[in-house]
């Protein structure tokens, strides 16, 4: 996975292990950005389908909804 860094274009690359243990704020603040997005849909979501759901399509949940200096280039 390749991250980069929006201001100083530096650029990492780690493993999925590597980047959840770096960046487990960010992802926090995304997932629950997601979760009250989806919850706020009008019809029904099973709630443990959530968190799946989010780590299914990380690198647009990260790089959208999360407020991080950082995004997921490639993966």
């Amino acid at each position: 996975m390749i991250v980069k860094n929006k201001r100083t274009k530096e650029k990492l690359e780690l493993s999925r292990k590597e980047f959840e243990k770096r960046f487990e704020g960010d992802i926090k603040a995304a997932f629950e950005s997601y979760k009250r997005t989806e919850l706020s849909k009008p019809y029904f979501k099973n709630n443990n389908s959530i968190e799946p759901d989010f780590y299914f399509s990380l690198q647009w949940n990260f790089n959208n909804l999360g407020n991080s200096n950082w995004y997921i280039e490639r993966m």
